[in-house]
């Protein structure tokens, strides 16, 4: 839910703020308001969903413990319904609408509702089309529809890890999808560098690529995420060792059969 440029009047009656109390009446009068112009129907009901943040938008003479607060005292009145419509489980935005059958019961002839009937048609109509283009999905929505920005050398950087990846572990990633473009935008902005990634690409390549149980996790998922990748960027100096034959390196021994000032250098 947006915040609008100019202020939304919300009219206020004191017989019904005496009733349910001032911000109780405020922001039910203010859910009305959404409610008249929301797109999303559920179970026969319109709903409206908001973060406590955006509320506090909605209301920035209210902190957020206020909202919360708030909510919490209407849902136990019974005043309003609450509950979940989002596609994505770990989105825990709520979705309100009034219990206008309770409240009428509450407050009878002091529920004051009509009067945003008169709503300003101009801000009507744009506040439903607004509603109109939005699905009923919230977080999930935002991280889908951002439009990330990446600066060229970053854009270069990931589009030549993934075709470095692609030679070395015989795949076909791409690299504009949103998934992997990210993951390795968090890696670059960590401070890793191209030879970074190309390290840590040889060394699982060497390690999974003829393993039939490890070759698949030849994959950004895996060789990029956050927990990972300092991981696999630190046993690559002595694993590349290994796969390229080279021996460690050892002290050299003296000899001084061959004189005082004469040595030879023995490989241990």
């Amino acid at each position: 839910m947006k915040q609008h440029g100019r202020d939304i009047k919300i009219p206020f009656s004191p017989q019904f703020a005496a009733i349910v109390g001032t911000n109780e009446a405020l922001f039910l009068q203010q859910l009305h308001y959404r409610l008249q112009i929301s797109k999303n129907h559920k179970e026969g009901h319109r709903w409206v969903y908001n973060t406590y943040e955006e509320w506090t938008c909605e209301f920035p003479c209210w902190k957020m413990h206020v909202v919360k607060r708030l909510v919490k005292k209407l849902e136990t009145d019974q005043l309003i319904i609450t509950s979940a419509y989002n596609k994505m489980p770990m989105d825990r935005t709520k979705w309100y609408r009034i219990d206008y059958e309770k409240l009428s019961q509450t407050c009878g002839e002091f529920v004051p509702f009509e009067q945003t009937e008169t709503v300003d048609r101009v801000e009507q109509k744009s506040l439903s089309e607004e509603n109109i283009s939005l699905p009923a999905i919230t977080k999930e929505l935002k991280q889908t529809t951002k439009k990330k920005r990446y600066s060229e050398k970053d854009l270069a950087t990931i589009s030549s890890v993934i075709a470095y990846l692609n030679k070395k572990a015989f795949k076909r990633f791409k690299h504009h999808t949103n998934t992997t473009m990210d993951l390795l935008h968090e890696r670059i902005e960590e401070g890793y560098t191209l030879d970074d990634f190309k390290l840590v690409i040889d060394t699982k390549a060497a390690q999974w690529l003829h393993h039939p149980q490890f070759h698949n996790y030849l994959q950004p998922s895996t060789l990029f995420k956050a927990e990972k990748f300092e991981n696999y960027l630190n046993e690559a100096p002595s694993e590349m060792a290994r796969s390229n034959g080279l021996e460690a390196y050892a002290s050299p021994t003296l000899d001084f059969e061959k004189g005082e000032n004469e040595y030879e250098l023995r490989i241990c």
